[in-house]
């Protein structure tokens, strides 16, 4: 199969990044939720483990999925090894894939859409607030249903039925693990065939399959809409409306606050400098981070390790890229980089050439 440049196509506007912003594809912007059950697959049997460690930082035998985050670029790596391969059983690592996850797969915002009143709510809340590579877009029908459209976010022929399957197996999972036995859509339609059978996963999604659309969208059958959510019990409950209530601002108020600090790498080089900078105390700072999960330390670290893979891939030497980041010296940001990614900032430089010449 021959291998398409990605190009950026321009944001839908219900993502979290704002309209004007152009997402790039070594921007660290899309949650692991996605394909959890593709990296639980691979790293039950060992399989580059390693590999991924050391060129995208991510461990497949923790599962941390809510605390990180990938580049498309590193997502398509993760494909290139797991699934594009010519030997690969495409169906066999999908429905693998699909059977290890459920609605707590998907981490606070697929707890907080239980909280809805019934399917077609949690589908449009989940559609505004999944950081994914592709755009859902919930669309009403002809029927009076709800269709669910799946966009690409980049222009990567060979990779679009891949991420169309992916996306809808992980709906029908979650949909199956807390509605069984409720028929969950009319159709399902891909833009093009993976080189799974239609009779295969027809039997999977239980409703007619077509591929060569215009478009990928779910048809939700109407049943599925209008199902109550499963109820949960209230402590549980309290736990996911508080969620809700807060879920939305939590993913804007990190992602500004990462922004802010990569806009001011060159003054801020501790919790106390960050504080200082917004005009509050370093406890508020403290209170603020921890309330989204999250710490200045582990912040600092996302921030400095995503410029710092922007600048070796753009060919800035390490003295440099030191500077830049604040370091003392070159041995101290070599050192830092290992810790974050297990390998050097030469034998990273050295495997990005290869993966973008492998694309040309």
């Amino acid at each position: 199969m021959e291998s398409q440049r990605v190009d950026t196509l321009s944001l839908n506007s219900r993502n979290l990044v704002p309209a004007h912003q152009q997402l790039g594809t070594n921007d660290r912007f899309f949650t692991l939720f996605q394909i959890s059950g593709l990296l639980l697959s691979s790293a039950s049997k060992s399989i580059l483990t390693d590999t991924l460690q050391q060129q995208c930082n991510i461990d497949p035998t923790r599962r941390n999925w809510s605390s990180t985050t990938i580049s498309y670029q590193e997502l398509r790596y993760i494909f290139e090894r797991l699934w594009l391969g010519k030997n690969k059983d495409r169906s066999a690592c999908l429905f693998n894939h699909a059977a290890q996850i459920n609605y707590t797969s998907f981490g606070a915002i697929s707890l907080a859409a239980m909280t809805l009143n019934n399917g077609e709510e949690s589908i449009r809340f989940c559609a505004k607030h999944f950081q994914t590579p592709w755009s859902a877009v919930p669309e009403s029908n002809r029927s009076g249903g709800l269709s669910l459209l799946h966009i690409p976010r980049f222009y990567d022929p060979e990779l679009r039925a891949t991420l169309e399957h992916f996306h809808f197996v992980n709906c029908f999972a979650v949909s199956r693990s807390h509605t069984p036995g409720i028929p969950i859509a009319d159709s399902v339609r891909f833009t093009r065939s993976c080189g799974i059978a239609k009779s295969t996963l027809e039997h999977y999604f239980g409703c007619p399959v077509f591929f060569d659309e215009g478009i990928a969208q779910i048809d939700f059958s109407l049943q599925w809409l209008n199902r109550p959510i499963l109820a949960l019990n209230s402590t549980l409950r309290t736990q996911a409306e508080r969620l809700a209530s807060t879920v939305v601002d939590r993913l804007r108020d990190k992602h500004s606050l990462l922004e802010f600090l990569q806009a001011h790498l060159d003054t801020i080089h501790s919790a106390d400098d960050m504080a200082r900078q917004l005009s509050i105390s370093r406890r508020t700072l403290a209170r603020v981070l921890d309330q989204q999960g999250a710490s200045y330390s582990i912040l600092s670290r996302e921030v400095r390790l995503t410029e710092a893979r922007r600048l070796l891939r753009s060919g800035v030497t390490t003295p440099n890229i030191a500077e830049r980041l604040g370091f003392s010296d070159e041995r101290s940001f070599r050192r830092a980089f290992k810790s974050w990614c297990g390998s050097s900032p030469s034998d990273y430089r050295s495997g990005q050439e290869q993966f973008l010449h492998s694309l040309k």
